[in-house]
């Protein structure tokens, strides 16, 4: 009953497309992507779908045989709801006071036509962490991206540091522009005396 793959696109009520994001388009993802070439990549924190649709773009250019598997709740990082709840960008679509903007991702993907790469995992880092690793999944590419809280983010670069193959990229966003980012990341260099190679606003672990 419960399992997600390309049926979840048939039938959707297609919205217009909006790829609106922060930094998904950037040349790091295609760089890693060329570096790597991934058989799975995992995104945790999707949004609207903008880096996942770049990601997916640049494994078609390259014809690789890759999967990309989106990890987010669709519901809102603290700062949607607290002290940037009033941007536009940040719009949650809520319907009944609950967000919908998962449907703006499923309609972003099948305008870019990238159902059979992209597949949703609607739950939140930790329970996809789990799920993952039950079912032995190992990713060769993982692009951090969900909540900014230092704790949030140092449990997920732990988490899915674990999971990453040999050989993997673990990498991210807002290295610049958010404190518990960087704060997260650094802790996590010193504790387990890994390489962080930072190239804009990207911080980049390889495994």
């Amino acid at each position: 009953m419960n399992t997600i793959n390309e049926k979840i696109y048939e039938s959707l009520e297609l919205l217009p497309e909006d790829l609106q994001g922060w930094g998904g388009t950037a040349p790091i993802f295609e760089q890693l992507i060329i570096e790597v070439k991934p058989k799975i990549i995992v995104e945790v924190g999707t949004w609207k779908g903008q880096s996942a649709i770049t990601m997916a773009n640049a494994v078609k250019r390259h014809k690789l045989d890759t999967k990309i598997y989106c990890i987010d709740t669709w519901l809102g990082a603290l700062e949607f709801w607290g002290s940037l709840k009033h941007t536009k960008e940040r719009d949650l679509m809520l319907k009944n006071g609950y967000p919908q903007i998962y449907y703006q991702f499923l309609s972003n993907v099948v305008h870019n036509q990238a159902q059979d790469i992209i597949t949703p995992f609607p739950s939140t880092s930790t329970i996809g962490y789990n799920f993952l690793k039950s079912n032995k999944v190992k990713p060769d590419l993982i692009y951090i991206d969900a909540s900014h809280d230092e704790a949030d983010v140092y449990l997920d670069i732990c988490n899915y540091y674990e999971l990453l193959d040999k050989g993997g990229i673990l990498f991210g966003d807002d290295y610049t522009t958010w404190a518990g980012v960087k704060a997260a990341v650094n802790n996590f260099k010193k504790e387990k005396n890994v390489k962080v190679d930072v190239v804009g606003k990207s911080w980049i672990i390889r495994k």
